[in-house]
């Protein structure tokens, strides 16, 4: 449910960059005690509650711990929290107790409460501040509906309770939700403290006070210079529970939009660990292919979503042979060479991209039979267009939107040459990103290039993207769908998987509400000499443990 998806990570421009040469040992630095990260767009502010990209993310993964985290294999794992919740058998009621010895970073204990208020906080700001407060809301008893609230107040009878002498939390549930506790391991759960929270206008719904350098964090950096558009810089913090585990004195975050200058400025020394390349450049340099790290696997789809919905402005997208004749025209050999990502993009012929495990922990897409979106088939997409009326002098105007990197245009014209032998007349319209996003989300386009990380490691982080008429982007609107969503979540174990095996093929397979194209890994360009970095199927490295060699 990633509005990126504003994710930088996941969506990377292609530009051709001349005159590199070779390079050996290319990212050096002499400061063995700082690392510099190039990051590919602007921060967000710097409050967990509202941050909805992977480049904000990322940096506060560096700063604060939440209660869990997910491991290189997408296992949510104990942080703060001495173990995995204890959990009651109706599967309503979370226990969890955190460990003894965390402090935030001007010395002060952190308490249960302080999870507590955070996330009271950020479901009271909303969905339409706080996007992923719809962890709170949709699963947390009593947590409101999503809306904003003119106060925490109105959610006096929240269903997440601190015990700060026992430094324990207790959640009751709405619903039952096989995978809680994964979703427990996002952003949006990190604790925040009431005091600093509240020290600039007092208001707790705002977010003026985050990008102050004075605001305590419980995790191994705290920020010491921030400029969302330029730098971010962190500082080891020394109260950290775990200090001794952190070589790194601090860090410098820099912006770099363009992906040819960010591979120039790591091929010239100036940047550690480049997040956002330009991967023609790496792909033809095998010295630069020797430096890459991935995240693998990185679970990260590439689909086209069409607007198919009650607010659909174009009735022809509302015709399911239309849709499939769609699907069915686009040859997605001509996509992938398109994409210029080479060997790190995999055709993807299901919404669900490989990586997220099946209910045994083998691979979802892979049982599915990989074969949703029906394959290449000109002559039948021609069939279908021509019973309907359309014909080579006759064709079907659809408009495709979507952000301006060279990547997605050059996608776009993949997807326009294809469907043009389909009698489709793809007109391509470009939007700036916020833009864009703005646009997706209020459902403000005819078709439009889509694509999404994992939130959490569980088929719900994508087929519920298009449950609810309340989801922010959600244009299908289907009751049957939400039907077999709705039996799916009832169930437990393979009856469970079954089932939403059985949704996502009536999304793609026979409604064709979805087309997916490519499934992609980005290459982060990494110096040999920095060790340590780790990272999880979602697309969060840390760095918070990396060392020189």
């Amino acid at each position: 449910m990633k509005k990126l998806l504003s994710s930088l990570l996941c969506l990377a421009m292609i530009a051709t960059l001349t005159g590199c040469g070779s390079s050996s040992d290319t990212s050096t630095t002499s400061d063995t005690t700082n690392v510099r990260v190039a990051v590919g767009g602007d921060f967000a502010i710097l409050d967990p509650a509202i941050v909805d990209d992977s480049i904000t993310a990322n940096i506060l993964a560096q700063m604060y711990d939440g209660l869990y985290k997910l491991d290189s294999d997408g296992n949510p794992v104990a942080n703060v929290a001495t173990d995995l919740p204890e959990i009651s058998e109706d599967g309503l009621t979370y226990t969890i107790t955190l460990k003894d010895g965390y402090t935030w970073s001007d010395g002060e204990a952190l308490k249960a409460s302080d999870f507590v208020y955070a996330w009271k906080r950020a479901a009271a700001m909303g969905q339409g501040t706080a996007y992923y407060s719809q962890f709170i809301s949709n699963y947390i008893a009593n947590a409101g509906d999503g809306s904003e609230l003119s106060s925490m107040d109105e959610l006096s009878d929240f269903g997440a309770v601190a015990d700060d002498d026992a430094n324990t939390i207790t959640i009751t549930l709405s619903s039952k939700c096989a995978y809680f506790t994964s979703l427990l391991t996002s952003t949006v759960f990190y604790p925040v403290r009431q005091s600093a929270v509240e020290a600039n206008d007092g208001n707790p719904l705002k977010s003026t006070w985050a990008d102050a350098t004075d605001v305590p964090t419980n995790g191994a950096f705290t920020a010491t210079a921030i400029n969302s558009k330029d730098e971010i810089d962190l500082t080891k913090n020394t109260n950290y529970l775990y200090a001794d585990e952190v070589t790194l004195e601090t860090m410098s975050w820099k912006v770099m939009s363009d992906q040819s200058s960010e591979t120039n400025a790591f091929i010239s020394g100036e940047i550690d660990f480049a997040t956002s390349v330009n991967v023609e450049t790496v792909n033809n340099d095998e010295d630069l292919n020797s430096q890459v790290y991935l995240i693998d696997p990185f679970v990260c789809n590439y689909y086209v979503l069409f607007n198919a919905g009650d607010e659909c402005t174009n009735e022809a997208l509302q015709d399911v042979e239309i849709r499939e004749a769609f699907s069915l025209a686009i040859n997605r050999e001509d996509i992938l060479t398109a994409s210029g990502y080479g060997d790190y993009v995999t055709e993807l012929n299901d919404f669900i991209p490989f990586g997220i495990p099946d209910y045994d922990g083998s691979d979802f897409t892979t049982n599915a039979g990989n074969d949703y979106s029906g394959g290449y088939d000109l002559e039948k997409a021609q069939e279908i267009m021509e019973s309907k009326g359309y014909s080579a002098d006759n064709m079907l105007t659809l408009t495709y939107s979507y952000n301006d990197t060279t990547m997605h245009k050059n996608v776009a014209q993949a997807l326009q040459a294809s469907l043009k032998e389909a009698y489709i007349d793809l007109q391509l319209s470009v939007a700036e990103k916020e833009t864009f996003f703005a646009n997706r989300d209020n459902g403000d386009f005819e078709t439009c290039r889509h694509a999404m990380t994992a939130d959490f490691l569980d088929p719900m982080a994508y087929l519920s993207m298009y449950y609810g008429s309340s989801t922010a982007g959600n244009t299908v609107d289907d009751a049957t769908y939400e039907a077999l969503i709705d039996e799916a979540e009832a169930l437990d174990g393979e009856a469970r998987f079954e089932k939403l095996h059985e949704a996502e093929e009536y999304l793609v397979a026979e409604q064709h509400y979805i087309v997916p194209l490519f499934s992609y890994t980005d290459p982060i360009l990494k110096g040999s000499s920095l060790q340590g970095v780790t990272s999880s199927p979602e697309g969060h490295y840390d760095l918070t443990r990396a060392y020189f060699e």
